[in-house]
């Protein structure tokens, strides 16, 4: 009885290979993202998310967190202890302080509750 040499399924190499290109190219897709990659690298890594959902995915969720960024306050609010030393020294200085956390409405000489409580026995 003669013996057929057994055929390899190509499927299961382009799949090994298209793995070992995810690995490869997976740490690309962040300077994809940044426009940071030219020329034949880009287009490698462009062919790859087109064909990647997990890297296509990365890139979606890297474009959408730099646009809310783009998008936040432009500059940073001011820490805790800074309201307080400023609002220390208004107090000092007999002046209302006018912060935007308290919309400018704190009554000179301290910490007096609003108007529409009561005050504390």
């Amino acid at each position: 009885m003669k013996t057929l040499p057994r055929r390899r399924t190509p499927g299961i190499w382009s799949e090994c290979r298209e793995k070992l290109r995810h690995v490869r190219l997976r740490r690309s897709v962040g300077p994809y993202a940044d426009g940071e990659l030219t020329g034949a690298a880009r287009a490698r890594v462009a062919a790859h998310i087109s064909r990647c959902w997990v890297c296509s995915g990365t890139l979606q969720t890297l474009r959408l967190v730099k646009s809310s960024l783009r998008r936040g306050p432009q500059r940073a609010p001011a820490s805790l202890a800074a309201a307080r030393l400023h609002r220390y020294a208004h107090r000092l200085a007999g002046s209302a302080p006018e912060s935007p956390a308290d919309g400018g409405t704190a009554a000179p000489g301290g910490n007096r509750p609003p108007p529409d409580r009561p005050p504390a026995p």
